[in-house]
């Protein structure tokens, strides 16, 4: 997450809820808005809060560092 900035950007899904959108600036604009997640969805999709989705477009790759 230390890698990431939080945009202003927000989409909103009556199935999910409100949609937040982080970039990623190094990796400059190819990837921007790459992350998207769930903070606070709907009860009926709770199991999607706290994870990350990726545009597979705008990133190169994924490393989970503990």
């Amino acid at each position: 997450m230390s890698l990431l900035v939080r945009t202003t950007h927000y989409t909103y899904c009556p199935y999910k809820g409100d949609c937040t959108y982080y970039s990623i600036p190094s990796g400059g604009a190819k990837s921007e808005y790459a992350v998207w997640t769930y903070e606070e969805p709907y009860e009926a999709v709770d199991t999607i809060k706290e994870h990350l989705a990726f545009y597979p477009s705008r990133v190169d790759a994924i490393e989970v560092i503990p």
